[in-house]
C-alpha cells in the first residue's frame, strides 16, 4: 500500500511539473470585462462552401489527458504518398500521433494510429516505451511513405520511425534513438528543449531528403521565456531507414532569438512555427510580445544564416460614442486609447502557401488599450501571410468581417459597412456590434491555453484551408449568466474558412456544432464535445473542384479541460473523420463587395406598431426571400419568397407577428434580403407596443 502511494505522488508531481509542459501566459495585458451587453447577430456577405462528410467520427482510443494531444506548433496528422519506394507498396493511408493517457492515473504517454487509404482504423500503437512523453511531432518521409515522430522524454527529444516501405502494416517502430540530449544548451547550461517537431524537406544532396528537427526553450533567466530554438538537420535515404538509423545530425540556432531569449532587449517574447517547403526553403513565422509580426526565412535547406523580417502590427481603431456622448470604451468618464494586436494567437502552425512563394499562420487579433487592458469579447480570427518576393506583410479578416475584409486593415465591429460611423444602438443609446471569440472554452483565464489555430493547404498551395473552434455562445451563458444561451453552455463550434487563390480572398467558415436543431447543427458530432480539431498537412484533391480534408479531435466526455481544472476527469475519445469540400466557391474581391447590387430600405414606419412596410431593389434576377430575425439570430418570419417577374411589386408588409401568426414582443428586429440563399442586405427595425 505504501508503495503504491508512493508511486501515485511521483506520478502526480511528474505530471504537474510536465502538465502543460512549462507554458507560461506571454502577455502582461489584463482581461477588462465591460458590463454585459449581448452582441447583435452577424450575416457574412461572402459564400459558404458546400461540403459533406466522406468518414464519420471513428473512434481511436480512450485518453484521460484532455488538453492538446496532437501538437502547438505542427499538424499531427499526416498523410502517405499514394505508393510507398522502391518496393511499390500501396499506401495512401494517414498517421495520426498524439499523447494520451490510457487511464486517469497513467503515464502521458505518445501514440500513433494509422487509417488506410478507405479510412478504416489499422493500428494504434503505443511508442515512446514507458517514457512520461509528450507533444511530439511526426512527418512523412515522401519517397518510402514512413513515418518519422520526434517527441520529449526525460532524455531529451528523441525520435523513431516506422519501416512501411519493408512490408506495409507488418513491422514495428525503431528503437527511440536521442537526437537532441536532455544536456543540450545553446545560452545557459539550464536551457531545456522542448515541444519537438519534425519536417522532411528536399536535401541538397542527391538521392536523400532532410530532417529537420525543431524544439522550443522553456528556460529563460527573466520571467518569460524568449522562446529561442535549437534546429537539428540529418540527411538520409532508404539505405539509412533499413539500417535502421538516422544520424549526423547538425544543430544549429537562430541568433536573434538567442539574444531575445537572454533579455537583450528585455522582454521581447516570440511565438513562432516552422515550416519547410518542396524546394528548399525554411522558415519560421509568428509574431512577438511587442506587437510585431516576425519571419526568419533561409532558402538553402537550412544552412547559413536566416533572414529576418517584421512589421510593428498595431493598429489603431476608434472608440465609439453612444448616443448620449459616453464612450462605450472608458473608465470614469475617460476614454481608452483602443488599438488591434495578436491577442490569445499561438498553438498554430506555418505553411508555405503559392508555390512556396508565400508563408501563412492562422490567429487571432484582441481589442486593447495603450491603459493596459484587452476586452475578452473582442477577440477575431485572421490569416496572415508573408510574400517572399515583396517581403511584405497582409492579413485578412475570417470572422467576423467587414465591407472589405481583404484590405489590410482590421474591421471594426461596430462599422461593418466601413462607412467611420457606429452602425447600429440599442433601445438604450449603447452601440452595437458584434463581439468575437475564437476559442473552444469560454473561460478567460484559460484562453492562453486553449485556443487553436491550425492552417493546411493542397499540393500547389492554392486551395488553403484555416480551422478553429469558437465558444462565444457557451461564453455568454458560462461567464454572462445570460439563460437565453444555456443550451449552448458545454458546447462550441467548429470553424473552417477556405480559400481557392492561395489566400488572397477567404469564404465565410463553414459552421458544424452538435446543439441539435440549430441551423449549424450536424448528426456527426451529436451527443460529442469535439474539442482541439486538426486537420490533415494536405488537401487531397478528389477532381471537380473537391478537396478532401482529414480532421483529428478529441471528444471530451466533460466540457473543459481537467488538465486546467475545468470538468471532471473522466478523459475523453480521440476520433479520426474526414470531410470534402468544394472550393469552386466565388471568391469576394473589390468588384464585388462594393454596395450591394440590390437595395434594401430601412422599414416605415419605424420604430412601428402593430406593422410596417420594407422595400427593396432588384438589379439580378434570382429568387427574392425577405426574412426577419429577432436580435439573437433566431428566425422570426419569412415574409416573402419570389421569383420576380417584370411587373413585381418591390414592397412587404410585416404585421408583428411570427410563422405561427402569435404578436412578437416590443424589441429590435433584423430583416435579411436574400437572392438564390445568398444575403445581400440585412437592416434593423424596432417593434414598440
Amino acid at each position: 500500500m505504501r508503495k503504491l502511494l508512493i508511486i501515485s505522488i511521483v506520478i502526480f508531481l511528474v505530471s504537474i511539473i510536465y502538465a502543460n509542459d512549462f507554458m507560461r501566459p506571454m502577455n502582461d495585458k489584463i482581461p477588462l470585462e465591460l458590463p454585459k451587453n449581448i452582441g447583435k447577430s452577424y450575416f457574412g456577405s461572402r459564400e459558404v462552401p458546400d461540403y459533406e462528410f466522406v468518414t464519420e467520427p471513428t473512434e481511436i482510443m480512450m485518453n484521460y489527458y484532455d488538453y492538446m494531444p496532437g501538437s502547438y506548433w505542427s499538424i499531427p496528422a499526416m498523410i502517405q504518398p499514394p505508393i510507398s519506394q522502391p518496393n511499390g507498396i500501396e499506401a495512401g493511408g494517414v498517421y495520426i500521433l498524439f499523447h494520451a493517457r490510457e487511464t486517469a492515473t497513467s503515464l502521458r504517454e505518445i501514440y500513433c494510429s494509422y487509417f488506410d487509404s478507405d479510412g478504416y482504423l489499422v493500428s494504434c500503437t503505443n511508442i515512446s516505451s514507458g517514457e512520461y512523453a509528450g507533444y511530439g511531432g511526426i512527418d512523412i518521409d515522401p519517397v518510402t511513405a514512413d513515418p518519422i515522430v520526434v517527441w520529449r522524454t526525460s532524455l531529451g527529444i528523441v525520435g523513431s520511425f516506422y519501416t512501411y516501405h519493408l512490408g506495409g502494416g507488418m513491422n514495428p517502430w525503431v528503437t527511440p534513438f536521442i537526437i537532441i540530449d536532455s544536456d543540450f544548451y545553446i545560452n545557459n547550461p539550464d536551457d531545456l528543449f522542448v515541444w519537438p517537431y519534425i519536417h522532411i524537406g528536399p536535401s541538397p544532396y542527391p538521392d536523400k531528403r532532410r530532417a529537420y528537427v525543431i524544439a522550443h526553450n522553456a528556460y529563460s533567466p527573466g520571467a518569460y521565456c524568449g522562446m529561442n530554438v535549437v534546429i537539428a538537420y540529418a540527411d538520409f535515404n532508404v539505405d539509412d531507414l533499413n539500417s535502421p538509423s538516422i544520424g549526423n545530425w547538425t544543430y544549429t540556432s537562430i541568433p536573434l532569438l538567442d539574444q531575445w531569449n537572454l533579455g537583450i532587449p528585455e522582454g521581447v517574447i516570440s511565438r513562432l512555427s516552422m515550416t519547410v517547403s518542396d524546394d528548399g526553403k525554411v522558415a519560421l513565422m509568428g509574431y512577438t510580445h511587442q506587437d510585431s509580426i516576425i519571419v526568419f526565412y533561409n532558402d538553402n535547406y537550412g544552412e547559413d544564416d536566416y533572414e529576418y523580417f517584421s512589421e510593428y502590427y498595431q493598429f489603431d481603431i476608434w472608440n465609439p460614442q453612444n448616443l448620449d456622448g459616453s464612450y462605450y470604451f472608458e473608465e470614469g468618464g475617460v476614454p481608452y486609447t483602443l488599438y488591434w494586436s495578436f491577442m490569445h494567437s499561438h498553438h498554430m502552425n506555418s505553411i508555405f502557401s503559392d508555390g512556396s512563394n508565400k508563408i501563412n499562420f492562422c490567429g487571432s487579433f484582441g481589442l486593447q488599450c495603450y491603459e493596459g487592458w484587452y476586452f475578452p469579447f473582442w477577440i477575431y480570427p485572421k490569416t496572415f501571410q508573408f510574400d517572399i518576393d515583396t517581403q511584405e506583410f497582409s492579413f485578412n479578416d475570417l470572422y467576423i468581417t467587414g465591407l472589405d475584409p481583404d484590405d489590410n486593415i482590421p474591421m471594426v465591429p461596430w462599422d461593418l459597412n466601413e462607412d467611420g460611423v457606429v452602425d447600429s444602438y440599442d433601445p438604450q443609446g449603447n452601440v452595437e456590434h458584434i463581439h468575437g471569440w475564437p476559442i473552444y472554452f469560454w473561460d478567460t483565464n484559460v484562453a492562453f491555453h486553449e485556443n487553436n489555430f491550425k492552417t493546411t493547404s493542397n499540393e500547389d498551395g492554392s486551395w488553403l484551408v484555416n480551422i478553429w473552434q469558437d465558444g462565444l455562445k457557451s461564453k455568454y451563458y458560462n461567464d454572462w449568466g445570460d439563460d437565453d444561451y444555456i443550451d449552448w453552455a458545454e458546447i462550441a463550434e467548429v470553424m473552417i474558412s477556405i480559400s481557392n487563390d492561395g489566400g488572397a480572398t477567404w469564404s465565410e467558415p463553414i459552421i458544424m456544432n452538435s446543439l441539435v436543431g440549430d441551423e449549424n447543427y450536424v448528426t456527426q458530432f451529436d451527443g460529442m464535445h469535439p474539442c482541439y480539431i486538426y486537420p490533415s498537412d494536405e488537401i487531397e484533391d478528389l477532381g471537380g473542384n473537391w478537396g478532401l480534408v482529414h480532421l483529428f479531435f478529441l471528444n471530451d466526455y466533460s466540457f473543459g479541460s481537467w488538465e486546467h481544472g475545468f470538468g471532471t476527469n473522466d478523459g475523453g475519445m480521440m476520433h479520426y473523420a474526414s470531410i470534402k469540400i468544394n472550393f469552386e466557391y466565388v471568391s469576394t474581391d473589390d468588384d464585388t463587395i462594393t454596395p450591394a447590387v440590390a437595395q434594401l430600405s430601412q422599414n416605415y414606419p419605424n420604430p412601428f406598431n402593430p406593422a410596417t412596410t420594407i422595400a427593396y431593389s432588384l438589379n439580378e434576377a434570382g429568387k427574392v426571400s425577405i426574412e426577419v430575425y429577432n436580435i439573437k439570430g433566431q428566425k422570426v418570419k419569412e415574409l416573402l419568397i419570389v421569383t420576380p417577374s417584370p411587373d413585381h411589386t418591390l414592397t412587404v408588409t410585416w404585421d408583428g407577428t411570427d410563422e405561427n401568426n402569435q404578436p412578437v414582443s416590443s424589441g429590435v428586429y433584423l430583416y435579411k434580403l436574400s437572392i438564390d440563399g445568398k444575403t445581400k442586405a440585412v437592416r434593423k427595425m424596432m417593434m414598440i407596443k
